[in-house]
């Protein structure tokens, strides 16, 4: 299990409409939770062949002087698979759903996909 708060101090561009952007920048805070959670399925965990169910949520709240309408930025959701191809590398794919308010503020889009990533950890520290 692994989790981490994320704080983002963001400069946007100001949006005149949905298919035009206005002169200038908006500035605010963006705070990002994200729970990671990772079980193995197979009896060697994280080794070369082995297999891990993972589940990971991600929710992200915009602040600032300048947030009038979305403080709820969006969420992410994530549940699949870990598939090791030795200690160091793995290949990660599963569901994800993405609910994200729109600038608006009183519209919404979800979005659902297949997501893949490939991870290749570096252990950079000297041999003994």
């Amino acid at each position: 299990m692994m989790q981490w708060i994320r704080l983002e101090e963001r400069w946007r561009r100001r949006i005149k409409d949905a298919d035009e952007l206005a002169d200038g920048y908006h500035f605010n805070y963006r705070i990002r939770y994200n729970f990671f959670f990772q079980v193995p399925i197979t009896k060697k965990a994280y080794e070369k062949g082995s297999l891990t169910f993972v589940l990971n949520d991600e929710l992200m709240i915009n602040f600032g002087d300048q947030v009038v309408y979305n403080y709820f930025d969006q969420n992410r959701f994530f549940t699949g698979f870990n598939y090791f191809f030795s200690k160091n590398t793995s290949l990660q794919f599963g569901y994800l759903n993405v609910f994200q308010q729109l600038s608006s503020g009183n519209k919404y889009k979800i979005m659902n996909g297949a997501r893949i990533f490939f991870f290749q950890n570096l252990d950079l520290r000297k041999k003994p």
